[in-house]
This record gives C-alpha cells, structure tokens and sequence, in this order.
C-alpha cells in the first residue's frame, strides 16, 4: 500500500496552493470576464445574485468536468497488464489527490470572486481548505443552514490559519485521501474510468455548490446564527 511517510512529506502547501501573486490574479481575471460575458447577454435577469449565481453555475459545471477528466485518466493504467490494479491504487489515488484538489481549490478562488467577496489571500486560501476539509463530512450533514455553513467554515478557517497553512493543507489532505483509498474498486480494469470519473465529478460538485453557499452569505451580510 502507499507510504504514509512518503505522503507526510509531500509540501501540500506548494502543490495545492500555487504562489497567489501569479495565480489569483489570472483567475481574479478570467472570472471577472465570465462576469461581464454574463451581463452583456441579451435578456434575462441582470442583478447582481442572478449573474454571479449563472456564473458560479459555469464554474462548477468546468471544473467539475476537469474533475472527471484526471480521474479517467489515474485510472486508465488499470487496463494495462503490465502494471497492475495494485500499482495503480498506490501511485493514482496520490496523483488523483493532488490534481483534484487543486482543481477544487481554484474553485473555491473562482467562486469568492463570481460573488465579490475581498478577503486576505491567506484568509482566502484557508477558507478554500475549510471548504475542501467540509464538503462530505459529519460537520456538512448537521450544518443545513447557510449560517451554521458559514460559521464552521469560518471557525475550521481560523483554525487553519492559526496553526499555520503549511500544517493546514497537509491535514486537509491526509483527512481526505483516507476517503478516497476506500474507493478501490474504482481502479477495477475497465469499470473504473467511469467510476472514477464520476466520483471526481459528484466531490467536485459537492466542494463547488458548499463554495457557492458560503460565499453567498456574503452579500448583504445575509448571515444568521
């Protein structure tokens, strides 16, 4: 099985969170350009909730689709004799890890941006591990309102940045790939593509929509506790 030593040592800080100064601002762009692409279309609602919500629509859609692209692709050496299902789980599941979350983080980045939410970068990148560490765990089924959501992100997020966003993003991702090493049967020759595919498209959709729903909270301070 994999190295958990190996995986300790992995800097989840620099491959999960590229350096801001060259990254948000090209996200911070291309968002902005959905934004305005939305607003010039002919009819329909123009007010500013209804934009950003079509927006972060499109965003979740792409990235989800993304998703489901790198886990086809960590799953196709399944089908190669040469290298095994076992060989796969050890060295894909890691990879797919690595590749989805990142995916799942500029999400995070897109979606404070479709909803113009300014916050700290640092502030920024440990509420996108909130939401990443969040999204499918015992804390998401008991938050249902938008309030309790906002409030365990912010929490978990403070706790993140109090401890250091170094330590943050190797907790985050040693709490998630526990998750994803019992999805073995994803690696099956063949079955697994689809499967792993889907599985990064529905993790994907789950991290963008409790994105959407925290950043939503937001505008016009609609926060209740």
């Amino acid at each position: 099985m994999i190295n958990w030593n190996d995986i300790k040592d992995i800097d989840w800080l620099e491959v999960l969170i590229p350096p801001s100064g060259s990254y948000l601002p090209g996200v911070k762009k291309e968002v902005q350009g959905l934004l305005l692409e939305q607003q010039k279309k002919p009819g329909g609602e123009k007010t500013g909730h209804y934009v950003s919500y079509s927006v972060g629509s499109k965003l979740i859609k792409r990235a989800a689709f993304k998703a489901g692209g790198i886990g086809g692709l960590t799953c196709l050496p399944s089908t190669l004799p040469v290298i095994g299902t076992i060989g796969t789980v050890m060295v894909g599941s890691v990879v797919d890890l690595i590749l989805v979350l990142r995916v799942q983080v500029e999400l995070c980045y897109a979606m404070s941006i479709a909803y113009g939410v300014d916050m700290d970068e640092d502030e920024l990148k440990a509420v996108a591990l909130a939401i990443l560490g969040f999204s499918g765990s015992a804390e998401a089924v008991k938050a249902a309102t938008a309030g309790m959501l906002r409030r365990t992100v912010d929490e978990m997020a403070a706790h993140y940045i109090k401890a250091g966003l170094s330590r943050a993003t190797t907790e985050v991702a040693e709490r998630l790939l526990p998750r994803l090493l019992r999805m073995t049967y994803r690696f099956i020759p063949f079955l697994g593509i689809p499967l792993g595919a889907s599985i990064n498209i529905v993790s994907t959709m789950m991290v963008g929509n409790q994105a959407r729903k925290y950043f939503d909270t937001w505008s016009d301070d609609k926060i209740l506790y």
